[in-house]
């Protein structure tokens, strides 16, 4: 199957994993073996890199955006793939979250000036409310950590924590690469009594609420991760790389990868050794 670049992936209550990319919709069985539903896209080159997929309330929310034109197409469906509504927002949606009371948040690609955060409702996604915007930094992830508090992983600033107030309450975590520090973050979820954080050097970092360091929870290979989500106590991450076929083939390919969130590693160091 041709999926083309994974961005984003959840897992429903039937534990089937619905995968967002470029090349459309996809919903697998739990193992990722097995195609249980696809919406392909037939023209995947111009859908820009920030397919998003969020499950809720028995519901799949599914949003792409054609890269040109900076139209987002925000879809929701049952289960069983059905459309059940369909709207088009003006931008790039680049990051979505929906809380515990049903709080919908988007970003978008940033235009103009502004990052900005959206808020709607998932029982009536259609007006949307600008909760805090910013000129300092861009908003790149954001979680709902619960009914009053969102996290947001910015390019200078990399997370951040907002209440429903509109109020940046917290600030920690600088950029880099070092334990406790985030190098272009890629996804937020969250774990437990705090928040894991996949960046570009393929660590996913946990942190607690108050914004300490706990420790690496995976490693993957630097650049392959575009995405991830919980499933008790492993991590499952949406791939992308060059990797060699079973010709030894250099080829470019899309998986996803299964790994414990117990400091294991998959590296090439790792791997050789």
């Amino acid at each position: 199957i041709c999926i083309h670049l994974i961005f984003s992936l959840c897992i429903d209550d039937e534990s089937n994993i619905w995968v967002a990319a470029k090349g459309g919709l996809f919903k697998f069985d739990r193992d990722g073996k097995k195609v249980l539903f696809e919406r392909k896209n037939p023209f995947p080159k111009k859908i820009s890199p920030y397919c998003q997929v969020l499950y809720c309330r028995g519901k799949i929310i599914f949003a792409f955006a054609d890269d040109k034109a900076a139209l987002t197409e925000l879809r929701i469906l049952n289960l069983s793939g059905e459309i059940l509504s369909e709207q088009f927002i003006d931008g790039k949606v680049q990051s979505l979250t929906i809380s515990n009371n049903g709080k919908f948040f988007i970003t978008k690609q940033l235009q103009g000036e502004d990052s900005i955060i959206y808020m709607s409702h998932i029982d009536r996604p259609i007006n949307w409310e600008e909760m805090i915007s910013e000129d300092e930094f861009v908003f790149q992830a954001i979680c709902a950590v619960d009914s009053n508090t969102l996290l947001a992983a910015t390019c200078t600033i990399p997370v951040n924590m907002y209440s429903n107030k509109q109020k940046i309450i917290k600030t920690f975590c600088e950029s880099g690469k070092e334990n406790g520090q985030i190098y272009f973050p890629r996804s937020i979820q969250r774990y437990k009594d705090g928040v894991l954080v996949l960046d570009k050097t393929g660590r996913i970092q946990r942190f607690n609420l108050d914004g300490k360091f706990i420790s690496i929870s995976a490693q993957i290979d630097a650049y392959l991760g575009n995405g991830f989500i919980v499933e008790e106590d492993q991590a499952i991450i949406a791939c992308s790389g060059i990797v060699l076929d079973k010709d030894n083939k250099t080829i470019c390919d899309d998986w996803l990868e299964k790994i414990k969130l117990d400091g294991s590693k998959w590296t090439p160091a790792d791997l050789k050794s």
